[in-house]
């Protein structure tokens, strides 16, 4: 057996396409400068609580893994540079090998493993390390070193060392583990190495070190070893992964198989479902890359979390926990790569569905770092989200526990934001704030909400003075969907119920917030029911959701084409680009570019035939963005309208999402 470095092959058909294709989508390499450098990004797997990055080959710690990053301390840190640095022991000269002599063959990242491979003349040896998750908890590192020489045997020695950045922790050591204990919140990880012939662990309270027995290396002998770093939130969860530790080590490469056989099988799933439009390499990176965004924000249950979810950003301190309209974005895009993560996804935010059927804003594993949002809630999406999930799952159990809730959710509004009870909504608070107002929207300083004020509808709930149309328009959609899911489910009464409140909705919507004059919709006032004219991607909603007449998206569909409006470098701007107030670069929705808005136009405008400018604008999208297109760099919260230049945090999980459904043409 030698070790080989195979070149990615080319590509071709989805059916041969591997993820060793698809190398350094994403820049995971880099060497963190102290625990909140959040410059470094991160590769993880499993919906696990930590990841890892590859070292910059300048920087040191060659052969090593960077990190872990933790987003079980705080809102996620760098536990150190790196927890377990490898030195192979030269036993003719008694020291370490000099990584920075060696040749690299490779410094990757694949969309499922870390993988390095480096060869030396001193002694003549190729060394490979790769990473791997095998559980939400547990990473696994492989090391194969092979004697290069065709006569003569070398001796070797392996040692593992480390330290922390962090105050709060403490390493300790017993005959067969490195124990490691978080004072701050009682958190536990540990370190294992697979030898069974006696390694010595040692340590203080801030640093550690395993020796593994020498071993002799016959001409072309591979030495193969493992190590593993597993982190866990309770002595019970480490006892639980006791079981998976242990058949790692009994027999590890079946992991590293089924890993590249899970892998393998997702790639294909998302480069099979591309429209024919986009199947061209760069569009197959790109599709890529979203998969590896979304998979890097992917949280397995704990503490509050019940379900496993995605985080809108790992690499943003303050988007550690799930949220309600980027879940049911979140949810429609994974399901086509995914079901049980994209039902977990929406049945994570149901969990937290009070006695008067809201959800919450945003939700955390730990209310000691941050509490939960009952301020407000989110745009209804989630019927949308319920509905798109099972066209790929088929899945009717799905739909039996959460239809009722969703029925729940959808009166919600109604009777707790609609303050005339004219069967028209508006966001609002249960708090009676404006600022929580506005953030259920989700546009949270969007200019329409500039002069709006508060009123109280109950004890429970008050409302913007602004009856919104995006919110009515998704309410109309959350009809549709529920008389879709109420006629999947056999419930005919029901079924006919929604239809015929939605034809009532529809004509609302139709006749209340469209303005003849300038052919566009707007936000009306809840008094004098005067319509707020500021043209805003609220305005295209209704031709997402198909409220809109066919006269009236053609009225839209104009202003939307206008290269002075919205027709931009970079198209769909939350604000039109003549607006005094349109602020392209950190106007957060007062002029950037956000992308679920941007796919709700594209859809909205392929929903009324208008065919060729949903193709066009997609492709804007495709080649403009800043970093997407044959380029390493994140996928980002927004982008400049008139530059492509990435904005706000890095790593947006429905960004991605929303990438990717325009990818698959949905």
């Amino acid at each position: 057996m030698v070790l080989q470095c195979k070149e990615p092959a080319p590509l071709s058909s989805a059916s041969e396409i591997s993820v060793f294709d698809f190398p350094n989508i994403l820049n995971y390499k880099g060497l963190p400068e102290n625990p909140t450098d959040r410059s470094v990004f991160m590769f993880s797997d499993l919906g696990a609580w930590h990841g890892y990055a590859l070292p910059k080959e300048e920087r040191g710690f060659l052969g090593s893994f960077i990190g872990p990053f933790l987003m079980t301390q705080d809102n996620g840190v760098w536990m150190s540079e790196s927890l377990s640095k490898l030195d192979i022991i030269h036993q003719e000269t008694g020291k370490p090998i000099d990584w920075k002599q060696a040749e690299i063959i490779e410094n990757n990242a694949f969309p499922n493993q870390l993988k390095q491979q480096y060869k030396f003349n001193d002694p003549p040896l190729l060394v490979q390390t790769e990473l791997i998750f095998i559980s939400d908890r547990t990473a696994l590192t492989k090391v194969s070193i092979q004697n290069r020489k065709e006569k003569d045997e070398v001796n070797l020695g392996i040692q593992w060392s480390g330290q922390t950045f962090l105050d709060s922790v403490q390493f300790s050591s017993t005959d067969n583990a490195l124990n490691i204990a978080f004072t701050k919140n009682g958190n536990i990880a540990l370190i294992l190495v697979n030898e069974r012939d006696h390694p010595v662990y040692q340590s203080t309270d801030t640093n550690y070190e395993i020796k593994l027995n020498d071993k002799s290396l016959k001409p072309h002998e591979i030495w193969t070893t493992y190590l593993t770093h597993t982190f866990c939130f309770s002595e019970q969860e480490r006892q639980q992964e006791e079981a998976i530790l242990q058949k790692a080590f009994d027999d590890p490469d079946v992991y590293f198989a089924q890993n590249l056989d899970r892998w393998n099988a997702q790639v294909a799933k998302v480069i099979n479902a591309l429209d024919e439009n986009f199947n061209t390499e760069a569009h197959q990176k790109m599709a890529i890359k979203c998969l590896e965004t979304l998979n890097n924000n992917w949280r397995s249950p704990a503490g509050f979390l019940k379900y496993q979810g995605l985080f809108p950003s790992y690499n943003y301190e303050w988007f550690n926990g799930f949220w309600s309209w980027d879940s049911w974005k979140h949810a429609v895009a994974v399901a086509h790569f995914d079901t049980d993560l994209a039902q977990d996804q929406i049945l994570a935010m149901y969990d937290f569905q009070d006695s008067l059927g809201m959800i919450a804003d945003c939700v955390y594993r730990d209310n000691t770092i941050e509490n939960h949002n009952w301020r407000d809630s989110k745009p209804p999406l989630s019927a949308w989200a319920i509905w798109e999930v099972y066209k790929e799952s088929s899945d009717k159990d799905f739909l039996r526990v959460l239809f009722p809730k969703a029925e729940k959710y959808h009166q919600w509004w109604y009777d707790f934001r609609d303050h005339d009870q004219n069967g028209l909504c508006e966001y609002g608070s249960t708090d009676g704030s404006l600022i929580a107002a506005k953030w259920e929207s989700g546009m949270d300083n969007a200019v329409r909400f500039d002069e709006t004020s508060i009123v109280q509808n109950n004890a429970f709930s008050a409302s913007m003075n602004r009856e919104s149309v995006d919110l009515n328009a998704y309410l109309f959609a959350e009809k549709q969907y529920l008389a879709k899911i109420a006629e999947a489910l056999g419930e005919t009464e029901k079924c006919g119920k929604y239809k015929q409140e939605a034809a009532i909705l529809k004509t609302q919507i139709q006749t209340i917030f469209y303005d003849e004059e300038t052919g566009w919709f707007y936000d009306i006032d809840l008094d004098d029911k005067e319509q707020f004219k500021v043209f805003g991607a609220e305005g295209w909603i209704p031709l997402w959701a198909g409220a809109a007449t066919q006269e009236q998206a053609e009225r839209i569909r104009e202003t939307m084409t206008d290269t002075t409006k919205f027709a931009t470098y970079i198209p769909f701007p939350t604000l039109a680009a003549d607006h005094p107030k349109f602020q392209p670069d950190g106007g957060y929705w007062r002029g950037p570019v956000w992308l679920d808005q941007a796919y709700f136009a594209i859809k909205g405008l392929k929903n009324y035939g208008f065919d060729e400018d949903a193709l066009r604008f997609s492709n804007h999208l495709f080649d403009r963005l800043q970093g997407l297109k044959n380029d390493d760099a994140p996928i980002r919260e927004n982008y400049h309208p008139l530059t492509g230049e990435g904005l706000e945090s890095n790593h947006f999980s429905w960004s991605a999402a929303h990438l990717l459904l325009l990818l698959m043409g949905e």
